[in-house]
């Protein structure tokens, strides 16, 4: 199954607006959902960023489920 995510920042300049990562089923936890996404984009292991679901901030520990909206903001910086 396919679980599209939005992304922001440098991660936004890096791959576009989304990307699509293959989880196992669902509800999957968001950790599984983040592994999956740094297993295909390497580059980005040292890359910290806060997950948002729904438009409300989450944990690795929380459940995703196929319709809900997924975002990944790293660190902004700029003045």
């Amino acid at each position: 199954m396919m679980k599209e995510i939005h992304l922001f920042g440098i991660l936004k300049e890096q791959y576009g607006d989304t990307v699509r990562v293959e989880v196992s089923a669902f509800p999957s936890t968001l950790e599984e959902v983040v592994n999956a996404f740094r297993k295909n984009h390497s580059e980005v292991n040292d890359i910290p960023f806060l997950i948002a679901v729904n438009h409300f901030m989450a944990t690795p520990n929380d459940n995703i489920n196929e319709n809900d909206h997924m975002a990944l903001l790293p660190p902004v910086s700029g003045g």
